[in-house]
């Protein structure tokens, strides 16, 4: 099968580059697939999953928070505020985080301090709902 480039990129780390033979991710329409020499494209990426296989069949499997996603001469760039691998995900800390996120969203504060703790709160619903819906690959 043909392959092409993909990078996934976050602020604190480069999650995937290399070559890729498909690519799921959700837009906000729903999931997109992308294949080799697909047709340009440019769009948001929602909070989600978003898996892709290599040339060798493996598939990978990852939780995304909010971006873009850019395909060009068969080149996908994902740029992320998170991406985590579905093994990287652990669900006590996510579902601490996750009710800090709640106890501290009931509490008056600045928008900004809103802002962050809302997407703390995020992250954590998006990773333990990737990870539950993966539970039995992971066992």
């Amino acid at each position: 099968m043909e392959t092409f480039y993909l990078e996934i990129l976050s602020p604190t780390r480069t999650f995937y580059a290399g070559e890729c033979v498909s690519l799921s991710m959700p837009i906000s329409d729903g999931m997109i697939g992308i294949m080799a020499h697909h047709s340009p494209l440019c769009a948001a990426i929602e909070d989600g999953e978003i898996n892709f296989t290599l040339p060798d069949g493996e598939k990978v499997i990852c939780a995304v928070t909010r971006g873009m996603a850019d395909f060009t001469d068969n080149r996908a760039e994902i740029l992320c505020e998170s991406a985590v691998a579905l093994n990287e995900i652990d669900e006590e800390k996510e579902a601490r985080r996750l009710e800090e996120a709640k106890h501290e969203l009931n509490k008056k504060q600045s928008e900004k301090e809103y802002a962050l703790w809302r997407l703390s709160f995020n992250k954590a619903v998006n990773r333990l709902k990737v990870k539950n819906k993966h539970l039995s690959l992971t066992i």
